[in-house]
């Protein structure tokens, strides 16, 4: 599975911590921010409440001088000094009063009640500083002067002073309960934050470790692996250290899946991340990136050497057999490794170039690790002017075509038909090989389409070999084809539309092909030879195979490998393996043909051994379609 480079460069966030030191910050200034706002509000309603009573005192003082003005003003008139004191006296009974005055109309002092020794009170009326006015309200005290009446006629002053102390002790009273109710709120609210606070911060540590650990293996996961690599790298530009990224995925790890179920998949992945985490270093960083795909991020504190020697102890460490749901299976992997900042200078293109190294070990046959190469670049480059060349050449191109080698009966060299083979020369890349076009089409999807071009073209040159014996054309498809849901529908389409009957096709399938798909393609093949068409094991004893299942599909051929075919007949082993192949094949019934015979003596061998049909240059090379209806009416001359 190929990684992005664009998908793998994310820049790395924040880290937890600094997002938990920001969120506590946040809190605080948050509840700091509360206790000022309540604070604020617990002042200001002081404030008023101050206002209020000291307006109403002054209220309640106004109607109190005006009651005392009138009882006294007969004492006045009478100049009765003691029945005015007397008077005066009775307002020992309100706390706030300190001292109240009478004054006759000269402003002289006429009668004096004080609740405590005061020698500074004025003795006069114009010593109290108010000239003619009623009240004056202070900090301290209040003071309010009332004329004296009698008959429409003022007979003197009445001067009040009262202390503001009990205002302010009730003030203070109320502010003290308002603060610590507010004080009470605050501890409550702050609790309540702290411990929603914990609770979220637990829920985001839980939100954390989810969004960064791979849900089946424990690991790290890619946004793990992307924030990991991005603090590497930053670190070593810093510090001035190596970061070596290597990349793995396990070999046939979807034939495993398929075979056992995702259960079993998921079981495997386990395994394969601890026996990872046992061979790499504490300071190494393990992730698993999706489907089979591993990464380990190191810093590197060694050198080449050793750190080729690291990279196949992780490979080796896949050797030993895996016990998943009762089975004992075995599992490779095939590793690439690109450092930094030897091999790439920035994040993306040192996940690119792990990665086109471990594609570079698969390449190489799997199980094995893979040290980056810049000349690795120029074969990913290529495999990318071929892509974009071969959609091209699907859509409206003209640089695809087929050659046919020729297939000759073994008894009596009689021409019977001929092997489509794919050739292709693009005006830019030049001639480019079969295998290195069915590796591309294989790997970015086109591998279908190119087959199903290949069939029909098949079909559409094999149409006009007519005049003769019937000549039947083979055609090789893939594991994509096969499983393609329409390809029994696809293959009637390509025989009605060309014209060509049934029994003049032959596919051919390696042993690969049908092993991977056996389940979903048996229905398909015995579909197929029901239609006529033809079927056959290509490359016979170079994979893998059941007889059980041989013996039980609708086989009609078996092509012997060119392999087996090259050492004929002076080796051994190989006289062996051809004599017991074709006594295998006509023990099932099915015909037997040899491809890659390139000598005389190799031809004589296989026919004294019993091959029905013959195949190689000994005979004829492949050659274009119209080559080949010269050849065929060569051979009817």
């Amino acid at each position: 599975m190929k990684t992005h480079p664009s998908e793998a460069g994310t820049a790395a966030p924040a880290s937890p911590a600094t997002h938990g030191l920001l969120s506590s910050r946040l809190v605080v200034t948050g509840i700091l921010a509360a206790g000022m706002a309540l604070l604020t509000v617990v002042l200001a309603l002081t404030g008023v409440d101050y206002w209020s009573t000291r307006a109403s005192m002054l209220q309640d003082s106004r109607v109190e001088a005006a009651i005392v003005a009138d009882n006294i003003s007969a004492a006045v008139v009478f100049r009765d000094t003691s029945t005015a004191n007397e008077m005066l006296g009775a307002l020992r009974s309100s706390s706030m009063v300190i001292s109240a005055t009478v004054y006759d109309k000269d402003g002289v002092l006429f009668a004096h009640y004080a609740r405590d020794r005061d020698p500074d009170f004025p003795t006069t009326l114009r010593a109290t500083g108010l000239d003619g006015a009623a009240e004056r309200a202070g900090w301290r005290m209040l003071e309010i002067a009332r004329p004296v009446e009698a008959s429409g006629t003022t007979w003197g002053t009445l001067y009040i002073r009262k202390s503001m102390a009990a205002v302010y002790m009730r003030l203070g009273i109320r502010f003290g309960t308002a603060l610590l109710i507010a004080i009470c709120v605050m501890a409550m609210a702050t609790a309540m934050v702290l411990r929603s606070r914990a609770a979220v911060r637990e829920a985001e540590n839980r939100l954390h470790a989810l969004a960064h650990t791979d849900a089946v293996t424990g690991t790290g996961n890619r946004h793990a692996f992307n924030e990991r690599l991005a603090a590497e790298l930053q670190g070593a530009r810093g510090a001035g250290y190596r970061v070596a990224l290597v990349y793995i995925d396990l070999d046939n790890f979807k034939t495993l899946n398929d075979t056992f179920g995702h259960a079993a998949g998921d079981g495997l992945l386990r395994q394969v991340a601890r026996r990872l985490q046992s061979v790499v270093r504490s300071t190494d960083t393990i992730s698993r990136l999706g489907g089979d795909e591993f990464a380990l991020i190191l810093r590197l504190d060694m050198d080449d050497a050793a750190l080729e020697k690291y990279s196949q102890r992780i490979v080796s460490v896949f050797q030993a057999a895996y016990t998943e749901v009762g089975q004992q299976v075995n599992v490779t992997c095939s590793a690439g490794i690109a450092t930094f900042p030897d091999d790439a200078m920035d994040m993306d293109a040192l996940v690119s170039n792990a990665d086109t190294a471990m594609y570079r070990a698969k390449e190489m046959g799997k199980n094995r690790c893979v040290r980056f190469d810049a000349s690795m670049n120029l074969a990913v480059v290529r495999r990318q002017a071929i892509e974009q060349a071969l959609r091209a050449e699907l859509e409206q191109g003209t640089g695809l075509a087929l050659h046919y080698q020729p297939l000759f009966a073994a008894s009596d060299r009689a021409l019977v038909g001929a092997e489509a083979l794919l050739r292709w020369t693009h005006a830019e890349l030049g001639s480019v090989s079969p295998l290195e076009a069915v590796s591309v089409a294989e790997d970015c999807g086109l591998i279908a389409p190119l087959g199903y071009w290949v069939m029909r073209t098949a079909c559409r040159d094999a149409a006009q070999w007519k005049g003769g014996p019937p000549l039947r054309v083979a055609v090789n498809i893939s594991a994509r084809q096969l499983g393609d849901p329409q390809f029994l529908e696809r293959v009637m389409d390509i025989l009605r539309e060309e014209g060509l009957p049934a029994h003049l096709l032959e596919i051919e399938l390696t042993e690969t092909v049908l092993m991977e798909n056996m389940e979903a393609g048996a229905h398909t093949l015995h579909r197929l030879s029901q239609l006529g068409i033809h079927l056959a094991i290509d490359d016979f004893g170079t994979g893998y195979s059941s007889l059980a299942y041989l013996r039980q599909l609708p086989m009609r051929r078996l092509k012997i490998d060119r392999s087996f075919v090259k050492d004929l007949p002076g080796q051994e082993h190989s006289r062996a393996i051809v004599t017991a192949i074709v006594a295998l094949a006509h023990g099932l019934g099915l015909q037997v043909t040899a491809e890659g015979v390139e000598t005389q003596e190799q031809a004589d061998y296989l026919v004294r051994q019993g091959c029905d049909v013959l195949q190689g240059y000994v005979f004829a090379r492949p050659m274009p379609a119209p080559q080949f209806l010269a050849l065929q009416a060569g051979a009817l001359a």
